[in-house]
Order: C-alpha cells, then sequence, then structure tokens
C-alpha cells in the first residue's frame, strides 16, 4: 500500500529524503497541468513547477497539516503561477496542443486518435475550436480562471476549492457561475457558426 502524502511529509521531516522524490513524482504532473493550463507557456510551466516544489522543499517544516498536503501545494502553485503571470510581459502566448497537457508523463506530441471521424477537416475544426477555448479561458480574470481551471480540469470539489483558494463555497460557485456565463458569452457566435 503506498504511503499517504503526510505520511511521506512526517518521514521527509525525519530526514527520509527519497519521501520527497516520491512527492514530487507523485504531483509534478498535476502540477505541470495545472501550470500549463495557466500561462499556456510549456517553458514557464516547467519554470513554475520546479519553484513550486522548490518552495515545498524549504517550507514544508512549517505544513501543519490544517489541511489536506495536496491543498498546501495547489496553494503554492497558485500563488506562483499568479507570480509569474505579473511578471511575464505581454508576450504572444504558445499554445500547446491539447494532447500533449492530456498526456503528460506518456507520449507527448501524439495525438490519441479517439474514432474512426478522424479527418482533416474534423482535425483542422477541433484545434480552431481547441484555440478559441483556450483564447477564452485565457480572457478570464485570474481568480476566476484559476477556479475554473481547478474545477473543471483538476476535478476539485467545491469544498477542496474553498479550502485552496480560501474562500467560501458560495464564492466558489458564484466564481465558476460567472466564468462559465463569460465564457459562453465568448464562444456564442464561434459555436453559432456551426462549429
Amino acid at each position: 500500500m503506498k504511503p499517504s502524502d503526510e505520511e511521506l511529509v512526517d518521514r521527509f521531516r525525519s530526514g527520509d529524503e527519497d519521501s520527497f522524490r516520491i512527492l514530487v513524482e507523485r504531483h509534478s504532473p498535476r502540477i505541470f497541468n495545472i501550470a500549463c493550463r495557466t500561462v499556456r507557456d510549456r517553458n514557464l510551466a516547467e519554470d513554475i513547477s520546479q519553484e513550486v516544489f522548490l518552495r515545498v522543499y524549504r517550507f514544508l517544516d512549517g505544513f501543519k497539516k490544517e489541511c489536506r498536503f495536496s491543498t498546501w501545494l495547489y496553494r503554492i502553485t497558485i500563488n506562483v503561477c499568479f507570480n509569474a503571470q505579473r511578471k511575464r510581459k505581454e508576450e504572444p502566448k504558445v499554445l500547446i496542443p491539447s494532447w500533449e497537457v492530456a498526456n503528460v508523463g506518456s507520449n507527448p506530441g501524439t495525438p490519441q486518435l479517439e474514432d474512426e471521424s478522424f479527418s482533416p477537416q474534423k482535425t483542422l475544426e477541433r484545434k480552431e475550436l481547441t484555440t478559441k477555448i483556450k483564447s477564452a479561458i485565457d480572457s478570464l480574470p485570474g481568480v476566476l480562471k484559476m477556479t475554473f481551471i481547478l474545477r473543471e480540469f483538476e476535478d476539485l470539489s467545491y469544498r477542496e476549492l474553498a479550502k485552496v483558494l480560501r474562500c467560501s463555497e458560495g464564492t466558489i460557485k458564484s466564481r465558476l457561475c460567472r466564468a462559465r456565463e463569460t465564457l459562453r458569452q465568448k464562444l456564442e457566435t464561434y459555436l453559432s457558426e456551426g462549429l
């Protein structure tokens, strides 16, 4: 049976450096995905992931177990992502093909064919839709964007989101409603054209 995150934290605090490596291996794909979806730049997402785990290593003794380790880790990730976005000058964004983000740890760069409907036209339509959706998500204000990403892509519950973002579940629901409505409005014209 795999040790829990909290058990690994205790082992690390007792001097077992290997426990930290296990924590990094366990959580790095998810942290990288959150960073990728937030900043839309693979290199910056890698830097963010490294910075997150450097901070975790430095401050692990301060983790008080008042919340789950993953909740604490997401808080750090969110802070590092927001800091990176504040520092970054406005540059053209590098869009990452959806299969590269979805297949972190497998064979990145290789699209997974879902069914027999694969055709150049369908591929182009999917790529265009993906670009429009990513652009719409990128245009959300920071807190709405992060709430949406953690709920829709990382599948955090309302309770987990409230802990990570330090607000009430009602606030989370309100933010998600606003984010979804904003996205619906931004994508409405595009989707009504038949794609």
